[in-house]
């Protein structure tokens, strides 16, 4: 597969709060396409900690269960949405695009990485800039990824239509 210079010249472009992040988990992934949960230390960004937020794929509930979400992230959701699924937490008109996304960052796995203005839980606009990467639970298990979610209050922002492919690119680990 060829390298996606484009894409990366977008990635040169995100917060250098989320390249400190993404150097966290390349860190510790060490050789490995995707690093082992166990292996990130979250203490490695602590500016970060209250903006990270971890999903686990469920098989038997068939969605993603939100295992930790900082306080950043819950006052973007206006609640605490850990022990929530992905549906109840994004509502039904998003569910599938997302996990059709998310599919794609354990399946590939890929870096995903997205900026948008977006309304959360009915919440005031906001500029979202956000940083997915796959996790395995135990070696050759990719069902997890973690989050980091940089958001901006932008009231005066105007609606925003559906969440779009346009607004996300996602590279291969592989090519990274």
């Amino acid at each position: 597969m060829a390298r996606d210079t484009a894409g990366l010249e977008k990635l040169g472009a995100m917060d250098a709060r989320l390249h400190a992040f993404l150097d966290a988990w390349r860190e510790a992934r060490g050789t490995r396409i995707v690093p082992l949960r166990k292996a990130f230390d979250p203490l490695s960004v602590p500016s970060l900690l209250s903006n990270i937020y971890i999903y686990k794929w469920d098989p038997d509930q068939g969605d993603y269960i939100c295992e930790l979400a900082g306080e950043v992230v819950n006052d973007a959701y206006g609640r605490r949405i850990k022990g929530d699924t992905l549906a109840g937490i994004v509502g039904l008109e998003d569910h599938q695009t997302i996990i059709d996304r998310w599919g794609r960052i354990l399946g590939v796995p890929c870096i995903h990485y997205g900026s948008i203005n977006e309304s959360l839980s009915k919440r005031p606009m906001q500029r979202a800039e956000r940083l997915l990467l796959p996790f395995e639970s135990r070696p050759g298990l990719r069902d997890t990824i973690i989050g980091v979610g940089l958001y901006s209050e932008r009231p005066s922002w105007p609606d925003q239509p559906p969440l779009m492919p346009s607004d996300i690119l996602q590279i291969p680990c592989a090519d990274f």
